[in-house]
């Protein structure tokens, strides 16, 4: 597997960041490769984690849609996955595709972490981060939205 090396520091950066016990794997399962000892994987297929009831959010959802598991199901079987997952099932979630994708998981809120202009290979490597998703603005917070020092000064 050539990708091991990459996948290995990539869970070990992701780990720096937020720390990483449980994880879930569509696509492939990737517990087989020994990758990261200290984190629990479960794998499931496509039919099977559809219809898996929540029972708990994983630290990281791992999505290999360029498998040949995956490779032929449509955009809609795609979507009703990315979201379950996003939604409710993992906190972060990292997904290798094919480039037509793109519309799909920007559409869902994804973030694209390789450049795909900076290799001729058709994959892509997006996340989601339910921490980072949204930039809190400043104006968004208590000290605009109250004038106490006006209370009692003015009558509206």
């Amino acid at each position: 597997m050539a990708e091991y090396n990459v996948i290995t520091s990539m869970l070990d950066d992701l780990s720096v960041e937020q720390p990483i016990t449980t994880a879930l794997c569509i696509g492939q399962d990737l517990a087989q490769y020994n990758i990261n000892h200290s984190i629990q994987w479960q794998y499931f297929n496509l039919t099977d984690f559809l219809s898996l009831p929540f029972t708990g959010r994983y630290d990281l959802g791992f999505v290999l849609l360029d498998t040949d598991e995956l490779i032929n199901v449509n955009d809609q079987q795609k979507s009703q996955l990315l979201v379950k997952l996003r939604d409710l099932m993992a906190k972060r979630i990292i997904v290798v595709c094919k480039r037509q994708d793109e519309k799909l998981l920007r559409s869902l809120g994804f973030t694209q972490l390789i450049d795909k202009t900076s290799h001729d290979c058709d994959f892509a490597l997006w996340q989601f981060n339910i921490l980072t998703y949204k930039h809190v603005p400043d104006w968004f917070n208590s000290k605009f939205w109250a004038n106490p020092e006006n209370w009692n000064k003015f009558r509206w």
